[in-house]
């Protein structure tokens, strides 16, 4: 990789963590979602400054080609981001049936006290 093509990309990268910062400062990201976008740009700068990592990664891991490691480590880590969504969204779904069966009972009591003083 040329020193142009890393001074590139770690420049991208360094603007993509500047984004994510800024969405957290402007409270469009909260924090424990960030902490996974924070941690994979800097673990692509790491990537991008040590020459040999990825490939000692391969051979380390038992996978033939760089692409294939980083096929099977993407497919991994978009399995987990989308079971954690599922996990956060069955949550709230959870608490918008109670909150739907506290406004019913309350709007409920609300009737009858209306009719109790008619």
């Amino acid at each position: 990789m040329t020193s142009n093509l890393k001074l590139a990309l770690i420049l991208i990268t360094l603007i993509y963590l500047c984004l994510i910062l800024k969405n957290i400062k402007d409270k469009k990201l909260q924090l424990s979602f960030s902490t996974f976008w924070i941690v994979s740009g800097l673990l692509l700068i790491v990537a991008i400054v040590t020459p040999n990592l990825i490939e000692w990664l391969t051979k380390t891991l038992g996978f033939e080609i760089p692409a294939n490691m980083l096929f099977c480590i993407t497919i991994f880590v978009a399995f987990y981001l989308i079971f954690n969504l599922m996990v956060k969204l069955s949550k709230e779904s959870e608490k918008n049936t109670i909150l739907i069966q506290e406004i019913s009972l309350l709007k409920d009591r609300v009737k009858k006290l209306e009719e109790k003083d008619k």
